[in-house]
């Protein structure tokens, strides 16, 4: 017994010192390869997820290489400091970054094997079915069923001012309408989350979507990801997942019976349907559609934060307020009313909702991976390995004091014509950039300039108590606020 028990000490103590030998091995990557860091400790490192603001480090690395090197958990992860930089990595040198790296595990959790999780040549398959649906040619199409539906958020809104007061709980409100926009726009049917009493989508999407997993799973689809697979972890919750499948299913079913309720022009789903299969499919499964409907679904629900955000702020600056709303009106008096032409003709209105997008980005960070070693330019000797996850900093880059003096502020002359000509390139970012840029960019663009003014145009926002300042949830991977969101809405003599 005696024996039994040295032999097992003796095991256990040699798995130890592998154990730390190799954990000390990651932890010196940066030192070996020449690359300023911050030191970090095992087993949490510097950050545990890719949604980290990343302020204090970036403050830390930037000015001492164009590269930095932080650890997610026990990863190493190059983060970019230097605006050039950012551009090698985005445009120039795009071959050597190729994929985003996220977990995917298509098999047990579909909605993540959609287009920002997919590898190389699975990521071009989807993004050329999917880039036919953001032409000019379609928006301008479906600009007038926008209309129609913010004519029903105007009526909708008006009868809850009328039997509830001026006080208005906005983040649910606006959620179910770009629920109901982006189904409309995407799939071509009615999601009627608005005033559906039930509002599964909605909710599905609310209580599923963008949601941080534990720590420990964290861990494990960050460091040991066969681990994480076998074990069947998933980022999205089986009720999301339903509700997506659900969704998909119905809008093949219209497609097939040409239902009443399904929009015939070209949607979503008849480009997703033409695409080959992966691994030997004939085409692609219910489940592999659902993930690439839910990607753009769920990314409508940034467009409702963001709306939320510029009113929150502009509620705050009634001077800056009053001045979106005649820019407003000087575009409709000059293109005789809400058009496609007038809503790409609000200069200042553009400008708000790009320092809204500067000071609470839809993306907090962009992910790289590089795809082959990368000598960096003008450093010598300093190659990246292959497999190496690349940040930049996305959301510290936005309140760099360097390019945006009190960054804190709100202040939408930061991009005036002259003040944006003036500004370092890549030193904004709210969609990405280079050829992995977001797809939806014209049209959720489109979608926050229609909303906001036709909004600003009918109403005027004014602070409201309940909103608690600066309560940004911790739990999401996107910027959220905790709670309900409140504004106090006067309507206004409708001018649009």
């Amino acid at each position: 017994m005696s024996h039994f028990l040295w032999f097992l000490s003796a095991a256990l103590s040699l798995c130890l010192a592998l154990c730390f030998l190799h954990f000390r091995k990651k932890y010196s990557f940066w030192r070996e390869l020449g690359i300023p860091f911050v030191p970090a400790g095992f087993p949490l490192g510097n950050i545990q997820h890719t949604s980290h603001q990343m302020l204090d480090l970036y403050k830390e690395l930037k000015g001492k290489h164009p590269i930095g090197g932080v650890f997610q958990f026990t990863e190493p992860v190059a983060m970019i400091t230097d605006p050039e930089m950012i551009k090698n990595v985005l445009v120039r040198d795009f071959r050597h970054f190729y994929d985003r790296g996220g977990y995917a595990d298509g098999t047990h959790d579909p909605l993540s094997g959609h287009m920002l999780n997919s590898e190389s040549d699975r990521w071009r398959v989807l993004r050329h079915g999917s880039s036919p649906i953001f032409s000019t040619g379609r928006l301008r199409a479906f600009f007038p069923e926008m209309l129609r539906m913010m004519d029903e958020f105007r009526a909708f809104l008006d009868a809850k001012l009328a039997s509830e007061g001026e006080t208005v709980e906005l983040k649910g409100m606006l959620g179910q309408l770009t629920t109901d926009i982006s189904v409309r726009f995407l799939l071509g049917g009615e999601g009627n989350n608005l005033n559906a009493p039930e509002r599964d989508l909605y909710q599905a999407i609310t209580n599923g979507a963008f949601i941080l997993p534990s720590l420990w799973k964290q861990f494990l689809m960050t460091c040991y990801r066969s681990v994480a697979k076998k074990l069947r972890l998933r980022v999205y919750t089986r009720e999301l997942t339903e509700a997506m499948k659900h969704l998909v299913a119905k809008t093949i079913d219209d497609r097939a019976e040409g239902s009443a309720n399904a929009c015939r022009r070209i949607n979503l789903i008849d480009q997703l349907l033409k695409l080959p299969g992966f691994e030997g499919k004939g085409s692609l499964t219910l489940e592999e559609i659902a993930g690439q409907v839910f990607l753009f679904v769920g990314a409508y629900e940034t467009n409702s934060l963001t709306t939320f955000y510029c009113l929150h702020e502009l509620a705050q600056r009634l001077d800056l307020q009053q001045r979106a709303r005649a820019c407003v009106l000087e575009a409709l008096d000059k293109h005789g009313g809400i058009t496609y032409e007038a809503i790409a003709d609000m200069p200042y209105l553009d400008q708000c909702i790009n320092e809204t997008l500067r000071k609470n980005p839809p993306s907090i960070n962009l992910i790289r991976v590089t795809t082959e070693d990368y000598p960096v330019p003008d450093s010598t000797g300093v190659v990246l390995p292959k497999g190496l996850n690349v940040v930049i900093p996305v959301y510290a880059i936005h309140y760099d004091a360097e390019y945006y003096p009190d960054p804190e502020r709100f202040d939408p002359d930061r991009f005036a014509p002259e003040a944006s000509s003036n500004r370092t390139p890549y030193t904004f970012l709210p969609f990405g950039g280079g050829p992995k840029n977001c797809i939806g960019y014209r049209q959720g663009k489109m979608h926050l300039r229609t909303m906001l003014a036709m909004l600003l145009c009918s109403y005027e926002f004014s602070e409201c108590p309940k909103i608690i300042q600066g309560t940004r949830s911790e739990k999401h991977s996107v910027l959220k606020l905790k709670g309900n969101l409140w504004l106090r809405v006067r309507k206004l003599h409708r001018m649009g």
